[in-house]
């Protein structure tokens, strides 16, 4: 296969550098897979027909791998998206 230099360049440089991105919380704490949050504001929730209400605790949360936006979680057993803005630690 061939690649002129830039192409080259570019692949090298890209695959060896890894993008590490960072979940945090509304105080600016970092979110892990697994940790438990609060919400701090009531929460519509599209499509389900439900608010959540703030104080919720969400067990177990999942980040999404490419939004440091993004948290997934259960909540009232429906599995949701919550933006990291509305939780805290």
């Amino acid at each position: 296969m061939y690649l002129d230099e830039d192409t080259l360049d570019w692949a090298r440089h890209g695959s060896s550098e890894s993008v590490s991105v960072l979940h945090k919380d509304s105080n600016g704490n970092t979110l892990e897979n697994g940790d438990t949050v609060v919400l701090i504001k009531d929460l519509n929730v599209k499509g389900a027909n439900f608010t959540a209400k703030r104080g919720t605790a969400v067990r177990r949360i999942s980040l999404v791998a490419d939004n440091p936006e993004h948290i997934q979680g259960r909540v009232n057993d429906q599995v949701i998206i919550i933006l990291t803005k509305f939780v805290k630690k």
